[in-house]
């Protein structure tokens, strides 16, 4: 029996030591497969009639071999002066396969791969070209105009045809889609060069400009450095699924018909996450981890086991019972908290020193433990302040939002704009102005006002009318404008505003602006604190609020 278990245990050694031999004998056959120059080791994938392969490439793999669709030599004769942008006529467009990219977005994009330590992007999908795809005379193609070889390279590596090599010598590679993660990577590259210009939608540059020297300074605290950049595009490796242009039996307008769908599925059945399903989901931007917070804890956005926050939309309807949206608290959170010197790091000031606008703020890390109590303290004491205006204590009482909303001729703080511009003005005053302001006593301000019915939205006799409605049709505005307008009255009224007389006068021409009974008028006219239509040289602004 013993010598029965010693030859078990000799045949299972002897077993495991040739399934080592064959492991080792395939890890260096991969080795040497993979680094073979000009080939790819992918694996095949198939749905419905489109054919592709799957492969793991480095950023900088991608930034070297993949191009934009505008770049096929289809379109060499057809790009407009001066611009990449393609002239749409009756033969680009039976070849143009998406939509053209923003180019507004590669700047950012950039700095996130550059600077932010949690960075990735879902694979790309590439389409591969070979020189023969365009020239009809190719004997590439049969005599039945169908197409002899796929525009690919491919060669087995396994019986069952699950591994393949792809030898990408010859092969151009354009992004059917991912022109916007192509973009950054390139911008990357750019950076890595010395510098990324801020661009226009169609790829102009505007002049302006970042260099990788600014970036390093920025992010000096943070360890960052030049060389970071060089390791990404070695180091970091994106997925990419690659189809042929045109695949075997194939004819050119099929080929080119086989492609349109396939972009046309990959967008349509994509889902663009809502800025609030964002806010519910990032865990790098300091300011929405704590409006996310707070609107589970704070008890002006809770009703029993209800919220009284739309976690998805942006806007609020009339009707609904909703208080505010997730994406007007982060808002809330940029606006007040980021005028605070603690919390204005959580922003990319070094787009705004660079003069670029339009940028989105490209969040660094995720801010210190320490410096998110702070502002969920911070925040969560402005809306406890809120709460001594009687319209919210009415909400707390069991009021609806809705009612709130719509009775008494309009409450604005029960929209989203003013609810932010009231946030940036009373953050303002306490960062800039007198010293003796505190949040109670501009809360116990602004109470007294709405007993006054000085909130009112539509009623002419308030400082709302024109600013956050339209004087014409009576339509909610909520253009960035109207915000910082709305705001700016806010900072005038609770104070007095400035002394600046400039800035004053500014202010009032605004105000007519926003007022004004007609915009066709060659002597235009503003409704007056009293309601009535007059003239620029009658118009003034309300007193402030005593």
């Amino acid at each position: 029996m013993n010598e029965d278990l010693q030859d078990l245990d000799k045949v299972a050694a002897q077993f495991l030591e040739s399934e080592q031999k064959y492991k080792r004998a395939l890890r260096g056959l991969l080795d040497w497969q993979r680094d073979r120059e000009n080939h790819q080791i992918a694996l095949p994938a198939k749905m419905g009639t489109s054919e592709s392969y799957l492969m793991a490439v480095s950023l900088g793999w991608v930034a070297a071999r993949v191009r934009f669709a505008r770049e096929l030599p289809v379109f060499k004769q057809y790009r407009q002066k001066g611009s990449d942008k393609i002239t749409i006529n009756d033969i680009t467009i039976a070849y143009l396969q998406q939509r053209e990219p923003d180019y507004t977005r590669q700047l950012p994009m950039a700095i996130y791969l550059a600077a932010r330590k949690h960075h990735k992007f879902p694979p790309l999908l590439l389409v591969a070209f070979q020189g023969w795809v365009y020239d009809k005379t190719s004997d590439k193609w049969g005599p039945d105009e169908k197409a002899l070889e796929p525009s690919l390279k491919i060669e087995p590596l396994d019986s069952k045809f699950s591994l393949v090599d792809l030898d990408v010598e010859n092969t151009l590679y354009f992004a059917l889609d991912g022109q916007h993660r192509l973009m950054a990577i390139k911008g990357l590259k750019d950076l890595l060069d010395g510098r990324i210009y801020d661009k226009k939608k169609d790829g102009s540059t505007t002049g302006k400009s970042i260099t990788s020297e600014e970036i390093e300074r920025y992010y000096e605290e943070s360890g960052f450095d030049i060389d970071k950049l060089q390791r990404i595009m070695d180091d970091e490796i994106i997925g990419i699924e690659v189809i042929p242009a045109v695949q075997i039996k194939e004819t050119f307008e099929e080929a080119v018909s086989r492609l349109r769908n396939v972009f046309v599925d990959v967008n349509e059945n994509a889902k663009k996450l809502e800025s609030g399903e964002l806010s519910m989901l990032d865990e790098n931007d300091g300011f929405r981890i704590v409006a996310r917070t707070l609107m589970t804890k704070h008890q002006l956005f809770i009703r029993g086991d209800q919220l009284r926050v739309d976690t998805k939309s942006n806007q609020i309807s009339e009707k609904s019972d909703y208080y505010t949206t997730l994406n007007t608290i982060v808002n809330i959170a940029k606006e007040y908290l980021g005028q605070m010197p603690r919390f204005a790091k959580w922003k990319i000031p070094i787009l705004d020193s660079a003069k670029i606008k339009g940028i989105k703020d490209v969040g660094l890390a995720r801010p210190e433990v320490d410096e998110i109590s702070a502002g969920f303290d911070e925040l969560g004491n402005y809306f406890t302040a809120l709460e001594a205006l009687p319209s919210h204590r009415e909400m707390l009482q069991g009021t609806p939002a809705s009612k709130l909303r719509k009775d008494n001729d309009g409450n604005i703080l029960f929209r989203p704009i003013a609810q932010i511009a009231l946030a940036r003005a009373v953050s303002h005053l306490l960062q800039e102005g007198d010293s003796t302001l505190d949040l109670e006593g501009l809360m116990r301000k602004l109470a007294e006002r709405e007993q006054r019915g000085g909130l009112k939205l539509k009623s002419k006799e308030t400082p709302w009318f024109g600013v956050l409605c339209d004087p014409i049709t009576g339509r909610i505005r909520r253009q960035k404008f109207y915000e910082i307008l709305c705001a700016r009255m806010f900072f005038y009224l609770l104070v007095g505003g400035t002394e600046d007389a400039s800035e004053r006068e500014k202010l009032r021409a605004d105000f007519f602006s926003a007022r004004m009974g007609s915009t066709e008028s060659i002597d235009p006219q503003a409704y007056n604190m009293e309601g009535s239509l007059v003239k620029y040289d009658q118009f003034f602004l309300p007193n402030p609020w005593q």
